[in-house]
C-alpha cells in the first residue's frame, strides 16, 4: 500500500513538471530623440497634453482587432509601460525632432519656467490593428495659443500597414502610424508659430 502512495505521488510531481505556463512578451513604442537637441535649452516652447485614450485600449495587454465589432486581449503580449505614457513620450520626442526645440513638454509639468508658445490637446478615438493587416489610428488634436486660445482643430485617420503577422510587426506600424501623426501636428505647429 506504501508503495503504490509513493508511486502516485511521484506520477503527480512529474505531471506537475510538464505544465508550463505559456512566456509573456513585452513590447514599447520607441522613437530616438535626435542628438543635435543635447545640451543648451533651444527652439519654442510646447506642450503637449492632455492625451486622451478610449478606454479599451487603456490595458497592459495588447489590443487587436480581429472584425468591424470584435477584439483581442492578449494575455501574452503586453506593453512594457502604461500606454498613454507611451504615446505621450513618442509625441513629445517625435515633435522635438520635427520642429528641432529641446522644449517639448509632457504636460502638467512641474516646471513653469518658460512659457508656453503652443499647446497641443490630442483625443484619440481609436488605436488598434488586425495583424496581419493595418494599424488604424484616429484622432482629433487641437492647437492651442500662448493664451490657451483654441487656433485649429484637426481630425487625422491614418492607416498603416503592418508588414507581417506578429505582434512585433504591430508595434512597428502603431510606431509608424504615429510618427505621422507627429509630422501632422508639427506641420500645423510651425504654420502658427511663424505668424
Amino acid at each position: 500500500m506504501l508503495v503504490r502512495w509513493w508511486w502516485i505521488l511521484g506520477f503527480l510531481v512529474v505531471l506537475s513538471g510538464c505544465g508550463t505556463s505559456q512566456k509573456t512578451d513585452f513590447y514599447q513604442l520607441y522613437v530616438e530623440a535626435d542628438h543635435a537637441l543635447t545640451g543648451v535649452e533651444k527652439g519654442d516652447v510646447i506642450g503637449i497634453g492632455p492625451i486622451h485614450l478610449p478606454e479599451y485600449i487603456k490595458r497592459p495587454q495588447i489590443v487587436t482587432r480581429t472584425s468591424e465589432h470584435s477584439l483581442n486581449v492578449s494575455e501574452f503580449n503586453r506593453w512594457i509601460e502604461p500606454f498613454s505614457d507611451a504615446i505621450t513620450r513618442v509625441l513629445v520626442i517625435n515633435l522635438s525632432n520635427e520642429l528641432a526645440s529641446n522644449r517639448i513638454f509632457w504636460l502638467p509639468r512641474t516646471d513653469r519656467q518658460y512659457p508656453l508658445d503652443l499647446r497641443v490637446a490630442v483625443d484619440i478615438g481609436r488605436f488598434d490593428g488586425e495583424l496581419g493587416k493595418e494599424v488604424t489610428l484616429e484622432s482629433r488634436w487641437i492647437v492651442f495659443d500662448r493664451d490657451d486660445n483654441p487656433l485649429q482643430t484637426h481630425i487625422s485617420i491614418i492607416h498603416e500597414p503592418i508588414q507581417g503577422q506578429t505582434y512585433e510587426a504591430l508595434v512597428i506600424a502603431m510606431n509608424n502610424a504615429l510618427n505621422n501623426l507627429s509630422q501632422e501636428i508639427a506641420q500645423a505647429a510651425r504654420t502658427h508659430l511663424q505668424k
